[in-house]
């Protein structure tokens, strides 16, 4: 597919560098291009466990090689889940409008249990999203069970409609898991299991952990994925990546399967969101 920039003649709808990774809306569809690692393989791995999730409405990422003023490369492509007249709205938005500080002004001086609870009171007065702890905690739990510890945990986006009104998200952005940033964090000729033991020493992954805990306590545990083979689903990652990258998401799957039984279920029915 070849994309082209922003300026007089593209036919891209939008367009973003976030740091320097690439990121183009073009005919109803986003395109991300890799930057630090294996992002768009990772977006694709985890929409297909998604498939075998509780969660209903997510978005499906497709591998997609990515020409951009004459470089190429590889990335990944979405439908674009924005319909006319909607807007992607952060937390830390929603706290700037109403409060007129940021979520940490607001909730920092809190224990993280009570910080977990007023955040999810606030962004629920102001959105009128009764389920948004539950919404929170899945994804909480699918950051965990992915390894996605690089994601801000007040890193939320939700939907504003044309009146005003609320939607959550659909699932998205994941490209931070399954340790990808092979750049600066997690390199390829490290061992996995060496990697997996660094990481969970780490203190934001003790912070998920806690939060995971605690939002948990409130709200109930929320993300469940049935019977899958990572192997089978993502055959085009070793097309596309190469067997190092494929076995590499494959193993570290495993290891999640393993250290986080409690989301593995055999019968899993879609319930929620």
């Amino acid at each position: 597919m070849h994309v082209f920039n922003n300026m007089a003649g593209s036919t891209g709808t939008g367009y973003s560098l976030k740091g320097k990774r690439l990121e183009l809306g073009m005919g109803g569809k986003w395109y991300k291009a890799d930057y630090l690692g294996y992002e768009g393989a990772v977006e694709y791995a985890v929409s297909k466990i998604l498939k075998y999730s509780n969660i209903k409405d997510y978005v499906s990422y497709q591998l997609e090689i990515i020409n951009y003023n004459g470089d190429t490369f590889n990335g990944c492509v979405s439908i674009d889940f924005l319909q006319s007249g909607q807007q992607l709205v952060t937390a830390e938005n929603l706290y700037e409008m109403k409060y007129k500080k940021s979520v940490e002004e607001r909730l920092e001086a809190l224990p993280l249990q009570n910080r977990i609870e007023k955040f999810v009171d606030d962004v629920k007065s102001i959105t009128r999203l009764n389920d948004f702890g539950k919404y929170l905690t899945f994804l909480l739990e699918l950051n965990t069970y992915t390894l996605n510890v690089d994601r801000n945990f007040f890193d939320i986006s939700l939907i504003r409609k044309e009146d005003g009104c609320y939607l959550y998200c659909p699932i998205f952005n994941n490209e931070t898991a399954y340790l990808s940033d092979t750049q600066n964090k997690y390199p390829l000729e490290k061992n996995i299991n060496t990697l997996i033991a660094e990481v969970r020493e780490t203190s934001r992954f003790q912070n998920l952990n806690i939060a995971v805990a605690c939002c948990q306590k409130l709200y109930g545990t929320q993300f469940k994925v049935g019977q899958y083979e990572m192997s089978e689903e993502i055959l085009e990652i070793k097309e596309m990546y190469g067997n190092k990258i494929y076995s590499r998401i494959c193993e570290i799957d495993e290891h999640q399967k393993i250290i986080h039984p409690e989301f593995c279920w055999d019968d899993v029915r879609t319930e929620c969101f």
